[in-house]
C-alpha cells in the first residue's frame, strides 16, 4: 500500500511540476491538469496522498497541492466520509499544524493559508457540537511556539471572516458558529490580548538586545522578527472581531485593548496594523451606548499618545508605508469626531469631551497638511462639526473656525497634479493617483467639500468668512500679474498661471460665502463694505480673458448687495455689457479665441442670472436695457447667434415682471419680429416642405465653400439656427405671473374654468403658435432626409454629416474627454463639423421647443386645431428610416414633457391619437433592435474588425438609452406622479422635468383611460413585461415597478385572456433567468412574479402549468404553494416575506446566475443538532433520534480521548 501511495504521489508531483513549468507545451500542460483534476475528483486515496504531499520536506508548490487535495475532500466529500476517516483527516491536519510547517519567517504565506483553511473547513462543519475541544486544542498548539501561534491566529481570522464578513456558510450553521463564537468571546479576547502582550514584550526585549550589539545579535534579530510577525498576526485577527463583538469585551479590563492599540501606534513595525485595527473599532455602528464608550479616546493619555504618533509620522520621509499610516491615523481621529457628532444631540447626554482643543488642533494640522487626501478627511469632519446644532455653538470650536476658513484660501488652489513638481502636494498625489485625470476627479470633490465647509461656517459666523473673503479679494485686486512659466505666446494667463489659479480659488471662496451670508441668523457684515467690494471689482480692468471671466464670477457672487444699493446696478450692467463686447486686438467675429468666446458667454450668462434673481431691480431700467441690447445686435460683426439669444432671454425674464399681458405680448412681438420675417417667408416655407430643396438650401449637396463668410448656404443655416434658438428662448423664459391675483389683474386668465385653478395664458402663445407649423414641417423634413433616395444626394465631403458628434459618442460610451488648455487657440471648425453641429442642434432644439411648449404655453398649446394630426404627419413620419439617436430626442425631450403637462381635457384629441401610433411602433422597433443585439452577443466571437466592434458598442448603448427613455415615458403615462422643480440641462437649453413617484400602485387617470384603448394598452403592457428580460439591468429595474399597476387594472377590467396570463408570467420568469444574478433585479422580479401569480391563479388556473415547466419544480410543490396562498383564512395568511421565499423556492431552477457561479461545484453542509432548543420536548426528540442511529461516533468524533493521537 505504501509503495502504491508513493508511486501515485510521484506521478502527481510530476504532473504538478509540468503544470507550473512555463517551458512545456500547452497540450502537455492540459494533459497534466486533467490528470490532477481527475485524481482530485475520483480517487479514494485523495486524503492520504494529500497528507503525504503536504509534508514539509517537499517543494512549496507540491505541498500546496497536497493541502488542496485535503481541502477538496473536506469541502465536497465530508458528509460521505466515515467517522474514522474524518478523525484521520482531523488528526493529521492538527499534526501538520503543530509540526508540518517551516519556521514562520521562512514558510510561504500560501502554505500557512492552506493549513488554516483545512482547520476552518472542518470547524464550519463540526464545531461546536461535534468538536467541543477545538479551542483547547488550538490553545495547546499555541504553546508549541510562535509558528503555531501564527497559524492559530490565521485560523481564527479566516473563520470569523467566513461567518461574519463573507457569510459563505448556510444560515443554520452560521447561526451555530456565531453563537459559539459569542459564547466563547471572553476567553478568545483574553487569549488575543494575552498573546499580544506577551509577543510585543518579547519583541521589544529582543529588539533592544539586537540594537545594543550584544553577542548573538543575529539570533536576537531573528527572534525579534518572529515575535513581531506574531504581534502583527494578532492585530490582523483582532481587526476581524472588533467591529462586531459586544462592546463590553472591547472595554474590559479598564479598556486594556484600546490602551495597547494606542501604545502600539508608536512602534515602527506594528503601528500600521494597530492603526487599522483602531480605525475599525472607532468606526463601529450600533447602539449609542456602545459608541459612547469610544469617547474614552478623548482622555489625556489616549489623545497624547495618538498625537505623538501623528507628529512622528508627519516628520518621516515621504514613503508609501509612512504615508499610509498617516492616512489611517487621520481617519482614526476624524472617525472619533464623527462618533462625537452622532452622540451630541442624541438621546444620550454628552457634553464637551476632555482635550477638545487639543483634538481640534490635531485636525487643523491635518487640514493644513500638504496631502490633499488628508485635507479631504479633515474638511469632511469640519462639515460634520459645523452642521451639528449643539457642537457648532461650542466656544472652543468657534475659536478654530477662523483658522479653518483661512486654510481654505490655500487649499482651494488647483495644484498638486501627480505629473508636476511645483508644490509639496505633488509628491503625495503621486502615491494617491495614477494620472492627472484621476486627480481632477478627486480635486473636484475636495473643492465641493471645502465649499460646503465655507457655507456652513458662514451660517455660523458670517462676519468672519466675509472678512476673509473681503481681505483676499482686496489683496487680489492689488496684486501684479504673474503669468508664470506656462504663459501663452500672447502674454496672457493660462490655467496654470499663478494669478489665474489665485483668482479661480477666490471665486469659489467668494461664491460659497456670499451664497449663504443672507441666510445666517447671526450678525451680518456691514452692507457698506459689501458695496465697496462690489465697486472695487467693477473698477478692476484687465484685458486677460481668463482673469476677466473670474472677475465676472466675483461680480455675480456679490449680486447679493444689489438689493441694498440699487444705484450700483448701472455700473454692474456696464461691466457686464463691456464684457459681452470683449475682444482682443486683431480678432474678428470669425477668429475669436476660445478664451474670448468664453468671456462673452460668461457675461451673457451673468446678465441672465441677475435678471432671474433680481428682475424687480432691472424693471425700472428695462427700456434702457432693451435699447442697449438692440444697439449691440445691430452690428453683424459683434454678437454671435448664441450671444443674441442669451441676451434676449435676460430681457424676457425681466419682462415677466410687467404684470401686464398686453405689454408683455407687445414686447415679445417686437423680439420675434425678425424671426417672423425669416421663418414665415414663403420661400423658406417651400424649403421646409421639400426635402430636395432643404438639402440644397443648407448646402448638403455641394462642396463646402471656404472661407465660411462667403458661403451663402452657411448664411442660410445661420438664419435657421437664429430662428430656432430665439423661439426656444422665448418659449422657455416667457411665463405668466405665479401669483393668481396678479395674473387676473394683468389679464393673464384665459377664461373661467370649472376647476379651482384658472387657466392662464402665456403672452408668447399668440406669437409662437403661428411659427409651430413651419417648425413641425422642418422636423418632418429631418425625418425624410434619411430616405434612401435623399441619402445619396449628399456631397461626398458631407458623407458623415448625419452621424453623432464625437462629444456625444464619448458621453454615450462613458469616455471622459481629455483635459486640454487651448484657450489661446482660434476656434475654426471644419465644414463637416459645422454641418454636423447644425443638423444636430437644429434637430434637438426643435424638439426642445415642442417639449417646453407644454409647460410654458399650457392649455392653448394643446388646444391648437388639429395638433395631433400635424404631429403625426411631421414628427411621426418615416420613423423607420431614422436612426435610434435621432429617435431618442423625440421620446426624451418632447414626448415625456408633452404627456406630463397635457391637461385632462385634451387627452382625447391631443394625446391618445399620438400614443395609438407610437406604442405599437415602439414595441415593434425595440423588439427588433434587441433581437439584433442578442444575435450579436451570440456571434461576437466571429467579429474581428475593431472599427465594426466599436460601432456596434455605440449602437448597443444607444438602443439601451432609447429603451430606458421609452420605459420612462410609459411611467409618465401610467403612474401617478407629482412634479418637482425642473433641472437645468445641457447649455441651459434642456430641462428634464423630473418626477417623483408618489408610491401609489394604482394607474394614473390617463392610464385608466388607456385600458379601454386596446391598440395602445396592449403594446404598453407587453413591452413593459418584455423589458424585464432585456439584457439591461437598468431597464429591468425601471420596468418592474410598472408591472403590477398595469396588471391589476387589466385584471379588474377583465381584459386579460388565458393566453395573455401565461405570457405575462413567462415574461417574469424570463426576467429572472436573465437578471437573477443581480440582487436588486431578483428581488423586484420575485415580488412581481408573486403578485402576478397570486392575482391571476384564481382566475386563470392554467398558469400553474407554467410553473411546472421550471426545472426542479414539482406538482406537489405547486399544490402546496397554492394551498398556502389561496386557501388560507385571512387570520392564517402567510406574511409577504414568507410567500416570497416560497415562490423563490418554486422558481429557483430558472433564476439566473453569474458566469462564475454557473458551473461552481456545490459545497454541502449538514445541519447539526441545535445548540439551544425552545422546548424540552424538541430537545428530547432530537436526542432520541441521535440515540436511535447506529453508533457513528459523531458526538465523540473529535473527543478529548483522540488528542493522544496528535
Amino acid at each position: 500500500m505504501t509503495e502504491s501511495l508513493e508511486d501515485v504521489a510521484e506521478s502527481l508531483i510530476q504532473a504538478v511540476e509540468v503544470v507550473m513549468n512555463p517551458q512545456v507545451s500547452q497540450s502537455q500542460r492540459s494533459e497534466a491538469h486533467q490528470l490532477l483534476e481527475a485524481f482530485r475528483e475520483t480517487s479514494p486515496i485523495c486524503v492520504p496522498c494529500g497528507i503525504y504531499l503536504a509534508e514539509g520536506t517537499r517543494s512549496h508548490i507540491v505541498r500546496h497541492f497536497g493541502l488542496q487535495l485535503i481541502e477538496h475532500c473536506i469541502r465536497y466529500r465530508w458528509n460521505n466520509l466515515l467517522p474514522e476517516e474524518k478523525v484521520f483527516i482531523k488528526d493529521n491536519t492538527m499534526r501538520l499544524l503543530v509540526s508540518g510547517s517551516l519556521d514562520l519567517l521562512t514558510e510561504f504565506s500560501h502554505i500557512k493559508d492552506g493549513l488554516a483553511k483545512l482547520v476552518v473547513e472542518m470547524v464550519k462543519r463540526e464545531w461546536p457540537q461535534h468538536w467541543p475541544t477545538l479551542l483547547s486544542e488550538l490553545n495547546l498548539a499555541c504553546q508549541q511556539g510562535e509558528t503555531q501561534t501564527e497559524l492559530v491566529l490565521l485560523i481564527l481570522l479566516r473563520l470569523v471572516e467566513d461567518i461574519v464578513a463573507f457569510q459563505n456558510v448556510p444560515t443554520q450553521r452560521r447561526r451555530d458558529l456565531y453563537q459559539a463564537l459569542t459564547a466563547n468571546m471572553a476567553e478568545l479576547f483574553d487569549f488575543f490580548l494575552t498573546i499580544l502582550k506577551t509577543q510585543t514584550t518579547e519583541y521589544r526585549k529582543w529588539q533592544t538586545a539586537a540594537l545594543e550589539g550584544a553577542p548573538g545579535q543575529g539570533e536576537a534579530l531573528v527572534r525579534a522578527s518572529a515575535h513581531c510577525k506574531v504581534s502583527q498576526a494578532v492585530l490582523h485577527t483582532l481587526a476581524g472581531f472588533v467591529d462586531w463583538i459586544p462592546m463590553s469585551h472591547v472595554t474590559s479590563d479598564s479598556n486594556r485593548l484600546l490602551q495597547m492599540l494606542c501604545l502600539l501606534l508608536g512602534d515602527a513595525q506594528l503601528r500600521l496594523s494597530a492603526a487599522e485595527c483602531l480605525l475599525l473599532l472607532v468606526n463601529r455602528k450600533g447602539k449609542l451606548e456602545d459608541r459612547m464608550q469610544l469617547l474614552i479616546l478623548f482622555s489625556e493619555d489616549a489623545m497624547e499618545t495618538i498625537l505623538q504618533a501623528a507628529c512622528a509620522a508627519a516628520t518621516m520621509p515621504l514613503e508609501e508605508e509612512h504615508y499610509l499610516f498617516l492616512k489611517r491615523l487621520c481617519q482614526v481621529l476624524t472617525s472619533i469626531g464623527s462618533q462625537l457628532c452622532v452622540l451630541v444631540g442624541s438621546s444620550i447626554e454628552v457634553g464637551q469631551p476632555p482635550n477638545f482643543a487639543k483634538y481640534l488642533n490635531a485636525i487643523l494640522e491635518f487640514t493644513n497638511h500638504a496631502s490633499q487626501a488628508l485635507n479631504s478627511y479633515a474638511y469632511c469632519l469640519w462639515c460634520s462639526l459645523f452642521r451639528n446644532e449643539l457642537i457648532n455653538k461650542d466656544p472652543i470650536l468657534l475659536e478654530f473656525l477662523p483658522k479653518v476658513v483661512e486654510s481654505a484660501t490655500t487649499k482651494l488652489m488647483r495644484v498638486g497634479y501627480p505629473t508636476q513638481s511645483n508644490c509639496a502636494a505633488c509628491g503625495y498625489a503621486r502615491l494617491d493617483y495614477d494620472s492627472d485625470d484621476d486627480f481632477n476627479l478627486f480635486f473636484s470633490r475636495l473643492r465641493a467639500e471645502i465649499a460646503e465647509m465655507l457655507r456652513l461656517a458662514t451660517l455660523l459666523c458670517p462676519q468672519v468668512t466675509f472678512d476673509y473673503a473681503a481681505l483676499w479679494l482686496e489683496a487680489q485686486l492689488l496684486k501684479p500679474l504673474e503669468i508664470g512659466e506656462g504663459g501663452s505666446e500672447s502674454g496672457m494667463c493660462t490655467t496654470a498661471s499663478p494669478t489665474y489659479m489665485q483668482w479661480d480659488a477666490l471665486t469659489i471662496f467668494l461664491e460659497s460665502v456670499m451664497g449663504r451670508i443672507l441666510a445666517s441668523s447671526e450678525a451680518k457684515p456691514s452692507a457698506e463694505r459689501g458695496i465697496a467690494l462690489l465697486k472695487a471689482v467693477l473698477l478692476y480692468e484687465t484685458k486677460d480673458p481668463l482673469l476677466l471671466s473670474s472677475v465676472l464670477s466675483c461680480i455675480s457672487a456679490l449680486f447679493v448687495f444689489l438689493t441694498i444699493a440699487p444705484e450700483t446696478l448701472r455700473a454692474v450692467l456696464d461691466k457686464i455689457f463691456s464684457s459681452v463686447m470683449f475682444s482682443l486686438a486683431g480678432q474678428t467675429k470669425s477668429t475669436r479665441s476660445k478664451a474670448v468666446k468664453n468671456v462673452r458667454r460668461h457675461a451673457c450668462s451673468s446678465l441672465v442670472k441677475i435678471c432671474k434673481l433680481y428682475p424687480e431691480l432691472l424693471l425700472p431700467a428695462f427700456e434702457q436695457l432693451y435699447h442697449q441690447v438692440q444697439q449691440m445686435s445691430r452690428d453683424p460683426e459683434q454678437l454671435s447667434q448664441m450671444e443674441k439669444c442669451t441676451l434676449m432671454e435676460a430681457l424676457i425674464l425681466t419682462s415677466n415682471q410687467f404684470g401686464d399681458y398686453e405689454r408683455q405680448k407687445t414686447f415679445i412681438a417686437d423680439i420675434l419680429q425678425a424671426v417672423n420675417r425669416i421663418w414665415l417667408d414663403a420661400e423658406l416655407k417651400q424649403v421646409f416642405w421639400g426635402v430636395e430643396k432643404f438639402i440644397s438650401y443648407i448646402g448638403l449637396d455641394r462642396r463646402p465653400v471656404e472661407p465660411s463668410q462667403n458661403d451663402q448656404n452657411g448664411i442660410n443655416r445661420s438664419q435657421i439656427v437664429y430662428c430656432i434658438n430665439t423661439i426656444l428662448a422665448v418659449i422657455k423664459r416667457s411665463k405668466w405671473p405665479e401669483n393668481v391675483e396678479v395674473a387676473q389683474k394683468g389679464g393673464f386668465v384665459l377664461a373661467p374654468s370649472t376647476c379651482a385653478t384658472p387657466i392662464l395664458r402665456n403672452p408668447a402663445t399668440a406669437h409662437v403658435v403661428p411659427l409651430i407649423e413651419n417648425l413641425l414641417t422642418l422636423l418632418g423634413t429631418f425625418n425624410r432626409i434619411w430616405m434612401p433616395e435623399f441619402i445619396g444626394r449628399r456631397s461626398p465631403e458631407f458623407g458623415h454629416a448625419y452621424e453623432l458628434p464625437e462629444s456625444e459618442k464619448m458621453a454615450l460610451l462613458g469616455i471622459t474627454p481629455p483635459c486640454t488648455d487651448q484657450l489661446d487657440s482660434i476656434s475654426i471648425r471644419q465644414p463637416l463639423e459645422r454641418m454636423q453641429t447644425f443638423l444636430t442642434n437644429v434637430h434637438d432644439n426643435g424638439y426642445h421647443i415642442l417639449g417646453n411648449a407644454g409647460p410654458s404655453l399650457g392649455f392653448e398649446f394643446y388646444n391648437i386645431d388639429c395638433l395631433a394630426d400635424m404631429l403625426l404627419k411631421t414628427v411621426f413620419v418615416n420613423l423607420d428610416a431614422i436612426p435610434d439617436y435621432r429617435l431618442r430626442p423625440v421620446i426624451r425631450i418632447f414626448l415625456k414633457s408633452f404627456v406630463q403637462h397635457c391637461p385632462k381635457e385634451c387627452y382625447s384629441r391631443a394625446l391618445i391619437p399620438l400614443l395609438a401610433v407610437l406604442c405599437p411602433y415602439m414595441l415593434q422597433r425595440l423588439t427588433a433592435r434587441w433581437q439584433i443585439i442578442n444575435q450579436r452577443y451570440e456571434n461576437s466571437a466571429e467579429s474581428e474588425e475593431d472599427n465594426a466592434e466599436s460601432q456596434e458598442v455605440l449602437e448597443d448603448q444607444i438602443v439601451r438609452q432609447v429603451t430606458r427613455d421609452y420605459i420612462d415615458l410609459i411611467g409618465v403615462i401610467c403612474q401617478n406622479r407629482k412634479l418637482v422643480e425642473p433641472l437645468a440641462g445641457v447649455d441651459g437649453m434642456e430641462e428634464d422635468f423630473a418626477v417623483v413617484s408618489s408610491h401609489d400602485d394604482s394607474l394614473s387617470e390617463l392610464g385608466v383611460l388607456l385600458v379601454s384603448q386596446q391598440e395602445i394598452f396592449t403594446p404598453i403592457i407587453v413591452f413593459v413585461f418584455t423589458a424585464l428580460s432585456l439584457n439591461d439591468t437598468t431597464t429591468c429595474n425601471k420596468a418592474a415597478p410598472l408591472c403590477w399597476p398595469l396588471l391589476k387594472q387589466i385584471i379588474a377590467d377583465q381584459h386579460l385572456t388565458d393566453v395573455g396570463a401565461v405570457h405575462l408570467l413567462q415574461a417574469v420568469l424570463h426576467g429572472l433567468q436573465q437578471h437573477g444574478e443581480h440582487e436588486s433585479c431578483q428581488s423586484q422580479l420575485l415580488t412581481v412574479g408573486l403578485q402576478c401569480y397570486e392575482a391571476m391563479r384564481p382566475l386563470y388556473p392554467g398558469i400553474a402549468a407554467t410553473l411546472l415547466q421550471v426545472p426542479n419544480c414539482t406538482e406537489a410543490m405547486v399544490k402546496a404553494f397554492d394551498e398556502r396562498i389561496l386557501q388560507s383564512t385571512p387570520n392564517k395568511q402567510a406574511s409577504e416575506k414568507k410567500k416570497k421565499d416560497m415562490f423563490k423556492k418554486l422558481v429557483a431552477g430558472v433564476i439566473g446566475q453569474s458566469l462564475g457561479q454557473l458551473f461552481k461545484k456545490e459545497v454541502n453542509f449538514r445541519n447539526l443538532p441545535p445548540l439551544f432548543s425552545k422546548k424540552s420536548q424538541q430537545r428530547a426528540h432530537q436526542q432520541a433520534r441521535v440515540d436511535a442511529e447506529p453508533d457513528a461516533g459523531l458526538s465523540s468524533l473529535f473527543a478529548p480521548q483522540n488528542e493522544s493521537r496528535l
